[in-house]
């Protein structure tokens, strides 16, 4: 299915990214799509290189004398990518290609995410570099690594790197939209210690699954009204405990902190004489809860109980209910809106990974504010709950939100680049999602940004698409910004 992306225009962006499918990528193993992207760049690339964090970069000098007093433009993506799969799924992300699909006006994967979140802006980056008939002035680019689950490539970025003042990041997901800021984030690590009594007679065991959610991107997506598994499995078993007196035996959901969770699951017990209305209970709570509250935006979420066999053991009553009282209290959604942007999402916290194993639960959130006042409170907010529980947390990774840039020369020159191409104005504003200007900005505090990208849908879960049309909009605004970068004078000419 992939050499279908071979027949699409415009063919030397899909054809890098078909060979970006065919290199196993997740977050924190991108060896060898960092040697196979440093291969290229030394290809195509005056200079190409790889930096002390694994960042892949590259320059290339002005096409032609008449282009070297432009300004210099640096062009950055990221080239790992989220690894997620629907349970069907025997993929191996450590060792299987992506294998990917073309139907209907996408791209998309075979039950797996396509990576199109970021590798179609290295896609782009790659068509740009080796483009012989482009007219651009001095180029740059940076192609970071593990933007997915820490920044790591952003926050291991020297500050003496660059010589380019403009920087168009290539990770955004709607082609008429240009994102001038975007919120921080910070890592919420969570740990229970958790005592367990042997396994009672008299009960019954149930596998308790939630399955078939859409989740989604905790940034983009966390608005869209669509149900986290984790939280609907605490809620249920809130409800199970009050009503049966319930014994929980495990709890697990989740897989990665940027990501609403798809799935989850528990193996309680509840007592035979309560085994029928049990069943009853969990058949209700998928007719009054699942499909009542989340029938529109996730038509195929479910839960399904089956009896299984007991475990020797399960939770002491006093770890249920701190177990309970975390997953049912811990804010995981939109928390505050923005005052300055209407419908834009100001802080929210993603309950992303719950697990119990070696004596303890274990909870990994993600939280993202564009407001430090409001991250502040929010911290504070599950510092307390976790304390009033005896658990403990932890804040880490924490990145800077992007601030806009009013009087940015670029976008200025970019809406006017995409009036004359499309006949329309773009939308300006912020991302709730981290994007990796911040950072960056951080380092190169001069440095005018904007971030683009072609419509690309479900990012973050197997159902991920690419819009064909739409990246070959986004192409063409970024080549005629390429060829009308600001003149000033070039770095590399």
């Amino acid at each position: 299915m992939n050499e279908n992306i071979l027949d699409l225009e415009p063919k030397a962006l899909w054809r890098n990214f078909r060979e970006l499918t065919l290199i196993p990528r997740p977050s924190k193993h991108e060896e060898a799509v960092t040697k196979f992207l440093l291969d290229f760049g030394k290809k195509h690339c005056d200079e190409a290189f790889i930096d002390k964090t694994g960042n892949v970069i590259y320059r290339k000098k002005a096409s032609s004398i008449e282009m070297s007093n432009r300004k210099s433009i640096l062009l950055q993506a990221h080239c790992d990518m989220v690894p997620q799969k629907d349970d069907s799924s025997s993929h191996n992300f450590l060792t299987d290609p992506i294998e990917t699909i073309v139907s209907g006006g996408f791209v998309s994967a075979n039950h797996t995410t396509l990576g199109g979140d970021d590798g179609i802006g290295v896609a782009a980056i790659m068509a740009i570099m080796e483009d012989k008939t482009l007219k651009h002035g001095p180029l740059e680019a940076l192609i970071t690594i593990d933007e997915e689950t820490g920044m790591t490539g952003a926050n291991g970025l020297e500050p003496n790197i660059f010589e380019s003042t403009i920087m168009l990041n290539l990770d955004s997901e709607e082609d008429n939209i240009f994102y001038i800021g975007c919120a921080g984030g910070v890592n919420v690590h969570i740990e229970k210690s958790i005592t367990h009594a042997p396994t009672p007679s008299g009960y019954s065991a149930y596998n308790v699954n939630f399955e078939g959610f859409l989740g989604g991107h905790s940034g983009c997506d966390i608005h869209k009204n669509r149900p986290n598994a984790i939280k609907l499995m605490f809620r249920m078993l809130w409800e199970a405990k009050e009503n049966f007196d319930i014994k929980i035996c495990h709890v697990e959901g989740g897989n990665m902190r940027n990501a609403i969770p798809r799935t989850s699951k528990a193996v309680i017990l509840v007592k035979n004489q309560n085994s029928e209305a049990f069943e009853s209970f969990a058949n209700d709570f998928n007719i009054n809860v699942i499909k009542q509250e989340y029938g529109k935006s996730d038509p195929d979420g479910k839960v399904t109980v089956s009896k299984t066999d007991a475990p020797a053991e399960c939770l002491s009553d006093e770890s249920a209910k701190d177990v309970l009282f975390l997953g049912n209290n811990l804010i995981s959604g939109v928390f505050a809106m923005s005052a300055d942007m209407p419908g834009l999402v100001e802080s929210s916290n993603n309950l992303a990974i719950v697990n119990i194993e070696n004596g303890k639960m274990l909870m990994d959130n993600l939280l993202r504010s564009s407001s430090a006042t409001q991250s502040k409170y929010l911290c504070n907010i599950i510092r307390c709950m976790t304390n009033y529980c005896g658990a403990e947390v932890s804040f880490s990774g924490e990145y800077p939100g992007w601030q806009p840039n009013p009087k940015s020369e670029i976008v200025d020159l970019m809406i006017g680049v995409y009036k004359n191409l499309f006949g329309s104005k773009p939308e300006v504003t912020a991302i709730h999602a981290g994007l990796e200007c911040g950072i960056i900005i951080g380092n190169y505090p001069d440095m005018d940004a904007v971030s683009i990208g072609p419509n690309t849908f479900n990012v973050h879960t197997p159902t991920e698409k690419i819009e064909i049309a739409s990246t070959q909009r986004f192409m063409k605004l970024l080549c005629e910004t390429i060829e009308n970068a600001p003149v000033v004078g070039g770095v590399w000419a």
